[in-house]
């Protein structure tokens, strides 16, 4: 849906021009900061500096049904659960409510770990 930005008319000060309707291409190219190209959808985005390295929560969520705290405070080491989510299946991997990959859990050495397999 097209939006269209409010301006004052130029050659005149802002207090007594009147506000006129601008296409928003037209209001783009005169906003203080102009945004850059976006890129398509599949570009990857290099992430360059401080912004490179901040730090994001990660979520691995599988569903388990009727699983309760009292199971949680009884697990023992190699205990099997299982989940509602089928075997071979790719997790979701997100970031709060934002997806960005399908992964896979895999055990390395004692460590369980999770291998992305494709992005979202």
């Amino acid at each position: 849906m097209a939006t269209a930005q409010t301006i004052a008319a130029s050659g005149a000060d802002a207090g007594s021009a009147s506000p006129r309707a601008v296409p928003p291409e037209i209001a783009a190219e005169k906003a203080l900061v102009p945004s850059g190209h976006l890129p398509a959808e599949g570009d990857a985005i290099a992430l360059r500096g401080p912004v490179a390295r901040l730090p994001v929560e990660l979520d691995v969520a599988v569903p388990v049904r009727n699983f309760r705290v009292r199971n949680l405070l009884a697990l023992e080491p190699a205990q099997v659960i299982e989940s509602a989510w089928g075997h071979g299946e790719d997790v979701p991997l997100s970031s709060g409510a934002v997806q960005l990959a399908w992964s896979e859990f895999e055990v390395i050495e004692t460590q369980l770990a999770v291998r992305v397999t494709r992005l979202a």
